[in-house]
């Protein structure tokens, strides 16, 4: 349910058109009005999301996670970037995602009287064409992030063995999105 066909979020279809570069403001003032009001719809949200974490009703959790995420590849991308928003946002704050997340799953799991350890690792390598031209050759698999990367290399060689690995793929016409949704390996 992309586009502006959804209804309103923590962001109003004008905001979606502002952040995507199909608006413009007619003054430097209403930008900046519009920047804070986007920042304040943010912070609203996270407090927002602690209240959801808490009031809303199992019911209406698994209707929409479970109706609506789980088979949508567009949702599953959404909660994907809202993971990514808070990891960044995190770093910003000076917090440990880590120990965020941690809480968030213990807090969770402690729902279901049950307790829950959870060890998150993050290993960071610089992208660059060559290192991961020989990771696909090697093990035939690019996050999707990796695979953006690399089509924004401008490299026709490249782009042939991508088209090569991304045509090699057998699934369902349904699960391809979904595939591609999850992040696993083409």
């Amino acid at each position: 349910m992309i586009g502006d066909d959804r209804p309103r979020g923590i962001l109003s279809p004008a905001d979606r058109a502002y952040l995507r570069g199909e608006t413009a403001f007619e003054s430097d003032q209403s930008e900046r009005n519009a920047r804070a009001r986007i920042r304040d719809r943010v912070l609203a949200g996270l407090y927002d999301a602690d209240l959801l974490a808490d009031a809303l009703s199992e019911r209406d959790r698994e209707l929409v996670f479970g109706k609506h995420v789980g088979g949508d590849p567009e949702a599953v991308r959404a909660l994907i970037g809202t993971l990514s928003l808070l990891y960044r946002g995190a770093e910003e704050a000076g917090l440990d995602f880590g120990s965020l997340l941690e809480e968030g799953v213990s807090r969770a799991e402690a729902d279901r009287n049950v307790a829950a350890a959870v060890e998150f690792e993050v290993r960071r390598e610089p992208l660059d064409p060559d290192s991961l031209t020989r990771k696909l050759r090697r093990t035939g698999s690019l996050t999707l992030s990796e695979l953006s990367y690399l089509r924004e290399a401008d490299d026709v060689s490249l782009d042939r063995l991508l088209d090569r690995y991304a045509t090699d793929v057998e699934t369902d016409e349904a699960d391809d999105d979904w595939v591609q949704a999850k992040m696993t390996s083409f």
